[in-house]
């Protein structure tokens, strides 16, 4: 707003064509057109059919759809294998993905609109020498309008009347301490200049419009968030790898065998149609639904913990974190002053130390100032009683503190008022005088110790009054200069004896220094000691002063010894200079702009480190969004923050990150488990198909059994396992480091070379078994419409569901021992058990299945082989995991 301080009135109105009666109602709509309507898309709604048509392409669901197309070429090619099965289940598989994260994502949509309220509905303007009350949207520069003790600004504006107004600007500025807006005199100061965005607390006046919409203070900011872009996900970024690995080894494995039959003298379409096959065999059909689910359940439970996860795929980048970038206001604090410490009688009194504070002879003359030299209004209730206090924060604080000490109505009612002089920004001061009961006229005065001590001539000390000494006047300044130094908000206060209402605020009787701060919310320093538990470094990024973000950063634990860097010295540092900067662990920032937020999220990304920035402020909204996760407050936070953010903390808690931060974990240990889990079942699904072109045998499994295995017995169990409960140590291991990967090569080799081969080894030793007894011999034709081949194709199918039985309670560690958990309940997994077991028994023995499943009733003794298969996959997995243990690590999954 620099283009207009130093303007006088005159200059002022005639630059905004305006005049003291306000505006003409007849100049407003060209002024609408010049400027738009005062208001701000915070966020931009979204059409339900693009939301949802955004499902569809994301890299995962193109390549089921690619594999479903190959499918249904394939049936073109031979109709009646099968394939026209797979290509509908791959559609039906990418439809109801797309519904389920559709509906999750259109329902935070739905609450993100149900958010937007931030701008004040109605305002009271003076248009044509008249007051009218119109939408705040309906404003425009040159406007005059009213505001009272609670509004909240809908421009950028100078105080032209009124008293001085009392401001909360955290929002702006992330600073808790309210700020003075004083009438314009004779130019256009700083002081005379208000912003968007910011709440009265105190005071009423009216304001000459000078800027609106975008173009305010918080429309500038809104604009700045909106340019920044977003980087992928962890787990996006995990997820395109993945799909990009599984696609080249599904093409590498289908073009070898092309090559194979093409040299072993197959045709030409034969070799397609199989390659085709062998292609779609190997795309996790299952893994996308249950990616899906497994992050839409985690965020429901998030969501029950009052954090609303916007994007599915955050829930898990929360877990990666390795920075913490937050605000202090609101965030760390409670955003609401409290008196932290006394001096009195020459002596340091904590708030909380009642006894000890109460034992003090000014302890009763200090509480007497500080309720009757207050304007606080106390809220009835209808009763006795009050139900707390409205106005200024500074007094609220004095109030409650002595509230909570003799009941601040009970001291006020002993007194009668006489007079009073409100604070005055340039005096540093105010007071009240009262009358006692025996008609002495008791002042009672609080302000700025540097001006107030100099005021006093004696000091209340031992109960009575006695003259102040310059060396103790000299303690009590210093005492004062120790408090700001630790960002401590400070009064003075002081009484006399007056002999007339307006006597002079002069000869005073010293009583007390009140030391007060935004105190730590009560939860966070345990939240804090977790996230360093867990190898997360917070750094606090505040708008606020040195002194208050240093003091709060030791309080909590966040630092302890402190490196502040402020604004100004960030904006002088080269790039170079703030990365070396930011490898200090006691790093703290303080009077920063929200740009220089922005510039250090990038800066700590530039470094590798995953970032999570978390914020309510307007202030905060472009970090937030820069970040790999942004979170914001719920509570208090402004619509641009909360649509900048990734994730939203509906109680404004600190600590239900670090709850999320352990889900994010867990959600990733468990995706892992069940990747691990799905891949396993492809090589025993591949490996028949193989060994029917290259060996002279039946085709032990047809397309119907994959499909079963994938979509029907692998789905249930592999969601349980994305819904294991984190791991005991979870939070006490470092974030996993940048460059690891959610599927490596070892876990191919753990799914394709150790556990896939065994599972396949163990289904042709129960297919030939079945095979050699019913009297079929090398090399015979078997048709597939007899009972020996519906008991052999049933048989493998059989073995590779109870190798996935052992597999399952397998995969619930990734390096422990499992023994422990083969009894540890999970719904899922024991349903999904339940199921396969039913499944398997319903299709071998119910004969109205045999055809489409091509299975048939197996004998009594082939189960003895086919129920050891689960207790060899588990025991194979045990023996991996106790070498990795043992340091084999190429074996580590």
């Amino acid at each position: 707003m620099t283009e207009v301080v130093g303007l006088t009135r005159e200059q002022l109105l005639q630059r905004l064509d305006s005049s003291e009666q306000g505006l003409s109602q007849s100049a407003v709509p060209q002024r609408q057109r010049q400027y738009g309507l005062n208001q701000i898309r915070f966020h931009r709604s979204r059409s339900p059919w693009r939301m949802l048509l955004q499902e569809f392409l994301a890299l995962f669901p193109l390549l089921l759809l690619a594999a479903a197309g190959l499918a249904f070429f394939a049936n073109n090619l031979s109709p009646g294998e099968g394939y026209e099965l797979i290509g509908a289940a791959l559609l039906g598989v990418v439809v109801l993905n797309a519904l389920v994260s559709f509906l999750q994502n259109y329902k935070v949509e739905k609450l993100m609109l149900s958010f937007l309220d931030y701008i004040p509905r109605e305002v009271v303007l003076l248009r044509d020498g008249t007051e009218q009350a119109l939408d705040a949207k309906e404003v425009v520069p040159g406007d005059i309008l009213f505001v009272q003790e609670g509004d909240k600004i809908p421009v950028d504006g100078v105080l032209l009347e009124g008293d001085q107004l009392v401001l909360d600007e955290s929002i702006l500025t992330g600073e808790s301490e309210p700020v003075i807006r004083t009438v314009l005199d004779n130019q256009v100061v700083t002081e005379n200049v208000v912003s968007s965005g910011a709440t009265v607390l105190k005071g009423s006046a009216r304001i000459i419009t000078t800027r609106t919409g975008r173009s305010t203070t918080i429309g500038s900011i809104s604009e700045l968030s909106q340019g920044v872009t977003r980087d992928l996900t962890p787990m996006q970024r995990e997820l395109s790898y993945f799909v990009r690995r599984i696609t080249w080894l599904a093409l590498g494995i289908g073009l070898s065998f092309f090559a194979i039959g093409f040299f072993i003298g197959n045709p030409f379409w034969t070799n397609l149609i199989f390659a085709i096959g062998i292609i779609v065999a190997n795309v996790p059909e299952g893994l996308l639904p249950t990616v899906t689910l497994a992050l839409t359940q985690s965020s429901v439970r998030m969501g029950r913990r009052n954090a609303l996860v916007k994007h599915i795929l955050s829930v898990e980048t929360l877990g990666s974190t390795t920075v913490i970038c937050t605000d202090k206001t609101g965030t760390l604090t409670c955003n609401k002053l409290h008196v932290e410490s006394l001096y009195l009688d020459f002596n340091e009194v904590g708030s909380e130390d009642s006894s000890g504070y109460e034992k003090l002879p000014a302890a009763r003359p200090a509480t007497e100032i500080m309720a009757l030299c207050n304007d606080v209004i106390a809220i009835s209730n209808g009763r006795k009683e009050h139900d707390g206090f409205h106005g200024d924060p500074t007094e609220l604080a004095l109030a409650e503190f002595v509230d909570d000490r003799g009941g601040y109505d009970s001291i006020r009612g002993r007194f009668e008022a006489v007079s009073s002089r409100p604070f005055d920004a340039e005096l540093k001061y105010m007071s009240a005088t009262h009358r006692t009961s025996d008609g002495a006229l008791y002042m009672t005065v609080k302000g700025a110790p540097d001006v107030l001590i100099d005021r006093c001539s004696q000091v209340h000390s031992q109960g009575v009054a006695r003259d102040l000494g310059e060396e103790e006047r000299r303690g009590l300044k210093d005492q004062a200069d120790h408090y700001a130094s630790q960002g401590l908000r400070v009064l003075a206060l002081a009484y006399r004896v007056a002999d007339a209402p307006d006597a002079p605020e002069e000869q005073l009787v010293f009583v007390a220094l009140v030391a007060m701060v935004d105190p730590p919310r009560p939860e966070v320093a345990a939240a804090v000691a977790a996230c360093h538990s867990a190898g997360i470094r917070v750094v606090v990024m505040s708008g606020d002063k040195a002194e208050t973000v240093d003091y709060i950063a030791r309080k909590l634990g966040i630092v302890k010894h402190a490196t502040v860097i402020e604004g100004e010295q960030l904006a002088a540092m080269s790039r170079a200079d703030l990365l070396e900067a930011l490898r200090d662990e006691q790093l703290l920032f303080a009077r920063i702009a929200p740009e220089q937020k922005l510039t250090i999220v990038e800066a700590f990304k530039e470094l590798g480190e995953v970032v999570a920035v978390t914020g309510d402020g307007v202030n905060d909204a472009p970090a937030l969004k820069r970040a790999d996760i942004g979170v914001a407050m719920g509570r208090r936070g402004t619509d641009v923050a909360k649509e900048a953010s990734d994730i939203i903390l509906l109680d404004d808690n600190f600590a239900t990150i670090v709850q999320a931060v352990e889900e994010g974990r867990a959600v990733y240990d468990n995706i892992k488990k069940f990747i691990t889990y799905i891949l396993t079942s492809n090589i025993p699904e591949i490996l028949p198909f193989v060994a029917y072109v290259l060996l002279p045998i039946p085709l032990p499994i047809t397309v119907v059994q994959i499909l079963a295995i994938d979509l029907i017995t692998d789905i249930l169990p592999a969601i349980g396992l994305g819904n294991e409960p984190p791991e005991k140590d979870v939070m006490q291991r470092p974030p996993r480091r940048r460059d690891e990967r959610l599927v490596s090569y070892r876990t191919f080799v753990r799914s394709y070379g150790i556990i896939g081969p065994a599972e396949a080894a163990l289904s042709f030793l129960v297919f030939f078994l079945v095979l050699d007894a019913g009297g079929w011999q090398w090399a015979q034709p078997l048709a597939s419409d007899t009972l020996l081949y519906g008991q052999a194709t049933g048989a493998l199918l059989a073995t590779i569901i109870f190798c996935q039985v052992g597999n399952v309670m397998a995969c619930r560690t990734n390096r422990q021992s499992a023994v422990s958990y083969l009894l540890r309940p999970n719904l899922w997994i024991w349903t999904g058990l339940l199921v396969e077991v039913l499944f398997i028994l319903a299709i071998l023995y119910i004969p109205m299945f045999h055809r489409f499943f091509s299975t048939g009733p197996l004998p009594l003794w082939i189960w003895v082989v086919i129920a050891l298969a689960p207790w060899l996959i588990f025991g194979i997995e045990e023996l991996r995991k106790w070498l990795v243990r043992r340091g084999v690590q190429w074996l580590a999954v």
